[in-house]
C-alpha cells in the first residue's frame, strides 16, 4: 500500500510496528517523531524485541543533537545501534546511513522519509507498506546484516533497490521505461550516469526540484534543459520536496536514493520498483506537484 506525505501523516509506520508480534527493525537516518517513539515504546512493553539503527552523524548536525536522539530511542527499551562502518563491497567506510524502513515478522515500510516531524507534516514523502514475502525477509536480511556489520546478501539486491551494490541499474531501467517520465528528487546530482539517462529522455522528461537546490544542481538543471528536458521547482513552503520517486507508465520507483555518487555508489539506501494501481496514484500526485511547481 502506498501512502503520501504530508497526507498520511506517521500512521504507516505505527502501523508497522504496532502489528509486530515478535520483532520490530528500524532502520533510518533520523528518528524523532514522538508517536512512532512511543510506538516502540509500547511494542517492547508488550515483549517484542525493538533493535534501531540510526546513522551516527548526520549532515548538519552536532555531537550533542545525536546524543539527545540517542537517548529518546533508548528510553523506549529498544536496543540501539549506530550505523556501522563497512558497507561497500571492498570494505571501504561508506558515506551515510541514508535508509528509511521499518520491518516486523510479516510485514515492511520502505520509503523517502526520515522518522522525524518534519517528514508527516512539511515534506513531499512516498511510504510503501507490503506484505510480499520476498521483500519483507530481503529487507530483514539486509537490517540483520547491518546489525551485525556483515555485508547484505547478494540476493537482497535482486528485490531491493539498495545501494551500494545495485541501485544505479534498477533506478536506470526506470528511468529508460519507454514513454513519458516524471521524477521528483531533493538532488540532481552530479552522478553522470543517472544524469545522462535523464537528459536522454529529452521531452519526454518532466522533473520537479525543490527551489532551494544549489549551485551545481543548476548547472545540472541547464544541462537537461539543453536536451529539451522539463525542469520545475516546487517552493520550500508549504511542502518542501524531500522525495525521490520516478514514475513512467509501467513502472516507477520510491525509496531513499537521491541521484547523486554518494548515495548511490557509498551510502547504505534502500528503495523498490513498482507497478500496477501505485503507477496512477504516482502520477496523479505527480500531476499535482507540477501544477504547483514553477518554472
Amino acid at each position: 500500500m502506498l501512502s503520501i506525505e504530508p497526507q498520511a501523516g506517521p500512521a504507516p509506520i505505527i502501523q508497522v510496528i504496532q502489528q509486530a508480534r515478535r520483532e520490530v527493525s528500524v532502520g533510518v537516518y533520523y528518528l524523532s517523531d514522538r508517536p512512532i517513539l512511543s510506538a516502540l515504546r509500547a511494542a517492547h512493553a508488550r515483549g517484542v524485541d525493538v533493535r534501531v539503527i540510526i546513522e551516527g552523524k548526520p549532515y548538519g548536525m552536532k555531537p550533542w543533537q545525536v546524543q539527545k536522539e540517542e537517548r529518546k530511542i533508548e528510553a523506549t527499551g529498544a536496543t540501539l545501534h549506530l550505523a556501522p562502518a563497512r558497507f561497500t563491497s571492498h570494505g571501504d567506510r561508506y558515506a551515510f546511513y541514508h535508509a528509511k524502513y521499518a520491518c516486523n515478522d510479516y510485514e515492511c515500510e520502505i520509503g523517502t522519509a526520515n522518522m522525524d516531524w518534519s517528514a508527516f507534516h512539511k515534506n513531499r514523502e512516498y511510504l510503501y507498506v507490503t506484505q510480499n514475502p520476498a521483500v519483507v525477509a530481503a529487507a530483514n536480511a539486509v537490517f540483520n546484516a547491518d546489525w551485525n556489520n556483515r555485508r547484505a546478501p547478494a540476493s537482497a539486491h535482486r528485490v531491493l533497490v539498495l545501494s551500494p551494490g545495485s541501485s544505479a541499474g534498477q533506478m536506470l531501467q526506470v528511468i529508460n521505461q519507454p514513454g513519458p517520465v516524471g521524477v521528483e528528487s531533493e538532488e540532481l546530482g552530479p552522478y553522470r550516469p543517472i544524469l545522462d539517462a535523464l537528459a536522454a529522455k529529452g521531452a519526454d522528461l518532466r522533473l520537479i526540484l525543490p527551489a532551494s537546490i544549489n549551485a551545481k544542481d543548476k548547472q545540472d538543471v541547464e544541462f537537461l534543459r539543453s536536451h529539451g528536458c522539463q525542469v520545475r521547482f516546487l517552493p520550500k513552503k508549504p511542502i518542501y520536496m524531500h522525495a525521490k520517486m520516478i514514475v513512467g507508465n509501467q513502472l516507477a520507483f520510491v525509496g531513499s536514493e537521491n541521484f547523486t555518487e554518494t548515495s548511490l555508489e557509498s551510502n547504505r539506501e534502500m528503495g523498490l520498483v513498482l507497478n500496477g494501481s501505485d503507477i496512477a496514484t504516482l502520477q496523479a500526485q505527480f500531476e499535482k506537484d507540477w501544477a504547483r511547481a514553477g518554472q
